[in-house]
Formats: structure tokens, C-alpha cells, sequence
């Protein structure tokens, strides 16, 4: 959906509202960015980081490992106390300590409860321009209202403006179930789908599901299944019916290349009966012919002894 990823170094927003995947989707960020043996940073104001651990082991989020060899540093900002500035302060001199080169704040919006909303604006601004600096990719977090989408107000700091690239997230409801969609507001400098995809977590992990449409309408969840189930069958019962078809056409052609053969040794028949007649009549013609000669000849030497006499 982002034409490959977006760049290094660039700050990345997601939103949505509570229990949307939010942090599950930067715990991937981050599991994936620890396996290239990047080192990395996360930091967590809801929850505490044996908790976050433990939380996305349930989705095959595996980051316990990550912790251990010392590739992440999970961070609880809970335990950080003071203001928005002082929270700034202490999470760059902890990611210049980690050496750090991706950072996952979640949830930012949490800084606008540790002092006034401007200053909050220019603290979340300052760490954006310092993770670009410093050539740190950030994603951050972002709660947003529930009873408000992305296009009906900003976000919490207003920092959707400063991110680079903006992921939203939401649910969607359909035949009385509700399922998650992915959908990219922006990406600065490189393509991106417009499109809303479903967002599945599992036991295997986090993944997108292709777009799968029906009378123009995006089907998730329940409602994808049946209508896919149908369309299984719908096809199964097309290819019995194609087999039967080519089955009964087979056998049609059998019968008529039997009766093709049965033609062709007709025919051979009757072209070997009328090269014998014609032979058979050639030669009794010129037996016949022969005989009226001989019997000429016959006549004309009877003739010549009467002469004589």
C-alpha cells in the first residue's frame, strides 16, 4: 500500500481509535526493524514493557528475544514524570544512549496531557525534526476520538502535518460484526493506495487482506467469507459441469470418428470396386476387339482358298 515502504529516516503517524492495532502495528514495525539488526527504541506511555511483550507475543510478535541480545530497549515513559519538555529531554538522551536508529513513541498524543497543548505542539515538533536530523525513523502512535474520523478534525498535537507518512486505522462494521481497516492518509514522495484494506491479526501475525469486492462494495470479515464460500462452490459446480461437458463431448467425438473410419473403409471399398470394374470392362473390350480380329482373318484366309480353287 506504500508503493514499498516509506523512507528511512522519515516520521511515520498512526491513528486510530482504542482497539484498533495501533500498537500492535508498531510492534511489528519494530520485530521487523530488530531482525535487520537495527537497533531500536520503544516507547510506551500505556503500558508497561513486559506487558506490551506479552501483549504481542498472542499475535506471533516475538520482540522477548530482541530484549535479551540488547537489539531493543523497551521503554515504560510512565516511570518518566515531569513535563513535556522534561519527557523529550529524557527519551532522546535514552535513544542517544541506545544508539537507536528507529523510535516508536506510543502514544504521543500522551504528551499533551504533561502540560498546556501549544507546548506540547512544539515538543512533538522538536522530536520530529530531531529524529530526521539524527536519521532515526519514528513511528508514532496517535489516539484520536472515537466518535471523530481523520477528516472531521486534526489529531492530538496537530502533528498529522508534520508526519511524513500517515496510517489510519479503523473499524468497519458489516453483517453486525466490526473489522479492522488500513487505510494511508499521505505519503510524502511515493505512491500509495487509496484503497481501505482489512487488517487481520492472528495467531500467525499481522497481515492485510487482499480487496475483495462485490457489487461495488468492500466485503470484510463474515460477509467476505460467505460471499467467497459461495463463489467456491458457485465454481465447483461449474467445473463438475465442464468435466461432464467434456466427458460427453469425448465420447461424441468417438462415435463419430468410429463412423468417420467406417465411411473412409467404405469409400475405400467402393473406389477398389470401380478400379475392378473398370479394368474388367477395359479387358473384356479388347478380348472382344481381338476375337473380331481373329475371326477377320479367319474369314479373309477362308476366302482366299476359294479364290485358288
Amino acid at each position: 500500500m506504500l508503493g514499498g515502504g516509506y523512507y528511512r529516516g522519515s516520521s511515520v503517524l498512526i491513528t486510530g481509535v482504542p482497539g484498533t492495532a495501533k500498537t500492535t502495528l508498531s510492534g511489528a514495525f519494530a520485530e521487523a526493524a530488530c531482525m535487520r539488526g537495527e537497533r531500536t527504541m520503544f516507547v510506551g506511555f500505556d503500558s508497561d514493557g513486559s506487558e506490551v511483550i506479552r501483549n504481542l507475543a498472542s499475535v506471533n510478535i516475538r520482540l522477548g528475544r530482541y530484549v535479551k541480545n540488547g537489539v531493543l530497549s523497551m521503554i515504560s515513559a510512565r516511570t518518566i514524570t515531569g513535563s513535556a519538555e522534561t519527557l523529550l529531554v529524557r527519551i532522546k538522551a535514552l535513544a542517544k544512549e541506545h544508539r537507536a536508529r528507529c523510535l516508536v513513541i506510543d502514544p504521543v498524543s500522551t504528551l499533551s496531557k504533561a502540560g498546556n497543548e501549544l507546548t506540547a505542539h512544539g515538543v512533538a515538533e522538536r522530536l520530529i525534526d530531531w529524529s530526521k536530523a539524527a536519521g532515526i525513523t519514528l513511528v508514532c502512535t496517535s489516539l484520536l476520538d472515537e466518535m471523530r474520523g481523520p477528516n472531521e478534525g486534526n489529531t492530538p498535537l496537530q502533528i498529522s502535518t508534520l508526519a511524513d507518512t500517515w496510517i489510519h486505522l479503523n473499524y468497519l462494521v458489516q453483517a453486525g460484526e466490526r473489522n479492522r481497516g488500513l487505510s494511508i492518509i499521505k505519503s510524502r514522495g511515493m505512491a500509495h493506495s487509496n484503497q481501505v484494506r482489512e487488517l487481520i491479526l492472528s495467531d500467525n501475525g499481522v497481515t492485510l487482506a487482499d480487496i475483495y469486492t462485490a457489487g461495488g462494495e468492500v466485503l470484510m470479515g463474515t460477509l467476505r467469507w460467505e460471499r467467497e464460500s459461495a463463489e467456491r462452490v458457485a465454481h465447483e459446480v461449474a467445473d463438475v459441469a465442464a468435466k461432464l461437458k467434456r466427458v460427453s463431448l469425448d465420447a461424441e467425438e468417438a462415435v463419430l470418428e468410429v463412423r468417420a473410419k467406417s465411411l473412409q473403409t467404405e469409400l475405400m471399398a467402393k473406389k477398389v470396386e470401380k478400379t475392378l470394374l473398370a479394368r474388367t470392362t477395359k479387358s473384356s473390350q479388347g478380348e472382344l476387339s481381338r476375337g473380331r480380329i481373329r475371326m477377320r482373318e479367319l474369314r479373309g484366309g477362308d476366302e482366299a482358298k476359294r479364290g485358288q480353287k
